[in-house]
């Protein structure tokens, strides 16, 4: 091959490899803007906006949930700190403690639970009254802070590294912590609620830790707002159907909780 042809070849090839990656950058500064924008995007809306592939736009979302930017979720991402806990705190308050009040009759007097890192389950840990003989453990440093202000209560946080999607503790040593534990009941939210694939969560590893607890729970109880319903997540975890209830902030005889009848015991 003559050298000059040799050298545009090489020339071309470099050309478009630099160029595939400025693209991507672009992109992900458009994905960065849009997010702020809408909220949320969609996988396969954002590959018809830029006329790339699906994968393309997995990988963009990758790097940016890897650089914090991002969360991803079912189809697509939210803003990073839009899934932090004190974003999260304030968001539907009312609907959240409405479903957190109905688990307290579940509340033993004694024994030991377990309450998750989502916001709905930290209301439900400021209602609380003081009992003695009752442990309370959590992968949640806020509500374990909480927790420590209930008198009576002896209050445990599950060791573990941040997750940097919800701020909960996850991981190998959160789960050898956890192996060593049984619970008389637990207490749950979820970031989704499907008919068909039941609670997810936007991270799998926070999943992850639900299935274990639910593994180690004589009774798994879960509160989550309207809102919730009908949508899904990354992470899918499922309770024991014989051993569950779901509370929300509607009736229980509201058509919207009816598609969970089969993957719940109890609905109130």
């Amino acid at each position: 091959m003559p050298v000059d042809r040799c050298f545009c070849n090489m020339f071309v090839y470099v050309r478009s490899h630099t160029m595939k990656h400025v693209h991507a950058h672009d992109r992900q500064e458009s994905l960065r803007a849009l997010l702020t924008e809408r909220g949320s995007v969609g996988v396969a809306d954002l590959a018809k906006r830029w006329r790339v592939s699906p994968m393309t736009i997995r990988r963009d979302l990758a790097a940016l949930a890897a650089a914090g930017a991002v969360a991803r979720v079912h189809g697509g991402a939210v803003p990073g700190e839009r899934l932090r806990f004190g974003a999260r705190l304030e968001r539907n308050r009312a609907g959240k403690t409405a479903a957190a009040r109905k688990l307290m009759p579940f509340l033993p007097e004694r024994g030991a639970i377990y309450l998750d890192g989502s916001t709905t389950i930290y209301h439900l840990a400021g209602l609380i009254e003081a009992r003695g003989g009752l442990l309370v453990a959590t992968n949640c440093v806020d509500t374990f802070q909480r927790l420590l202000q209930r008198p009576g209560i002896e209050a445990a946080l599950i060791g573990g590294v941040r997750d940097p999607a919800t701020d909960n503790l996850i991981g190998p040593l959160a789960r050898r912590a956890l192996e060593g534990l049984s619970f008389s009941a637990a207490f749950f939210s979820a970031f989704a609620l499907h008919p068909e694939h039941g609670p997810g969560e936007p991270s799998p590893e926070d999943a992850e830790i639900k299935r274990l607890v639910c593994s180690r729970s004589e009774a798994v109880h879960v509160a989550v707002d309207h809102d919730k319903l009908g949508l899904s997540a990354a992470g899918c975890w499922q309770p024991i159907a014989a051993r569950a209830t779901l509370a929300t902030d509607l009736k229980p005889g509201d058509a919207r909780v009816a598609p969970f009848a089969d993957q719940f015991h109890r609905i109130v």
